[in-house]
């Protein structure tokens, strides 16, 4: 009975209210959005390749079937 106790005592240490978890966060909204700027900044070129490559093409043919007949 008294190991429940200790148990249940070390338990609420670290437990906020019922069963919450006590999380300290030391970010804010401004480092995420940084944090994801720069993800995104790394990206963006790969992207651009993957659509506009095929989006060219796609141009390209129906620029082609204007002035092609058949």
């Amino acid at each position: 009975m008294q190991m429940i106790e200790m148990e249940e005592i070390k338990l609420n240490n670290l437990m906020l209210g019922e069963g919450i978890p006590a999380v300290k966060i030391d970010y804010d909204l401004a480092d995420v959005a940084t944090s994801t700027g720069n993800w995104t900044q790394s990206l963006w070129l790969a992207a651009a390749f993957a659509i506009g490559i095929p989006l060219a093409f796609f141009i390209i043919r129906n620029l082609k079937s204007i002035f092609v007949s058949g």
